[in-house]
């Protein structure tokens, strides 16, 4: 049986560290994870001395980062070796992403974030994984929860990364609302990073269901009303929602699979919008 060891009330540091072993490295996805006061290894042995058993974040062996005053942890010294091996593949981008977080707050740079003391880092990683100590009954259950954490934030990494590549092959176009943007894709969250990088405007289409959402900055001096009523007017089969903010104009949703898709294609939607 193969076995990661790390620290008592593994932090997320301890808990990203096993978790990329067992995801990654190759015979290791059943391996057990145990724990030992910090600084020790399993049984008192040689840290690094046997093959079935990986030390993270203790031990001051070669996944430890206690013996050096490096801007390092115990998961970035993981992902380097996974990738001096090539076993993240396509991955890697979304993994580095993940890892310069748990270092940065692995070592404390949570403090330069802007306003550091806000709530809003208290729903975090490294915030819950403490919450999980307290609130679970073993490290069994506190490395599974963290785990499963670890899975769905490399996936919403992976989909911003998507995200990103498709607003750099979109449509940019100046309109009422200021700078817009028109994308042809199905990524669910390329409508809202464009808007975090200073779009007023977006229309996204799903090229295979071939539904449309426009989203507008947050803020009624940027309503879609106007949009909404043309769109009306054009458009008589699909099935539209103004949501009650006024910023967003929505012909799909997951949480309403009978939504008609619209038939305007996205050079139609574009000209509607500069029309208004």
């Amino acid at each position: 049986m193969k076995t990661i060891v790390t620290h008592l009330y593994p932090d997320a540091d301890a808990v990203t560290a096993a978790w990329l072993v067992k995801r990654y490295l190759p015979g290791w996805k059943n391996a057990e994870v145990v724990t030992v006061p910090a600084g020790e290894t399993l049984d008192q042995q040689p840290v690094d001395s046997q093959t079935d058993v990986i030390h993270v974040d203790t031990g001051l062996g070669r996944f430890d980062h206690h013996q050096t005053a490096a801007f390092t942890c115990a998961t970035k010294l993981v992902f380097q070796h996974l990738e001096q091996n090539s076993l993240v593949k396509n991955d890697g981008p979304a993994l580095e992403r993940l890892v310069n977080f748990i270092n940065a707050v692995d070592n404390f740079q949570d403090v330069n974030f802007p306003d550091p003391d806000s709530d809003r880092y208290d729903f975090g990683f490294h915030q819950l994984v403490e919450g999980l100590n307290y609130q679970l009954p073993s490290v069994a259950a506190v490395t599974a929860t963290g785990f499963l954490l670890l899975d769905v934030t490399l996936r919403a990494l992976k989909n911003k990364i998507g995200a990103e590549a498709a607003i750099k092959s979109g449509l940019v176009f100046t309109s009422h609302w200021g700078k817009s943007l028109a994308l042809l894709t199905g990524n669910s969250g390329a409508i809202k990073t464009a808007l975090k990088q200073g779009y007023r405007l977006v229309i996204t289409k799903d090229p295979k269901k071939g539904s449309v959402r426009i989203k507008s900055y947050p803020s009624l001096k940027y309503a879609l009303t106007p949009i909404h009523r043309e769109i009306m007017k054009a458009d008589k089969k699909g099935t539209w929602f103004l949501h009650v903010s006024k910023n967003m104009l929505l012909n799909a949703s997951a949480k309403n699979p009978h939504f008609i898709p619209s038939p305007l294609t996205l050079p139609q939607l574009i000209a509607i919008v500069k029309k208004v």
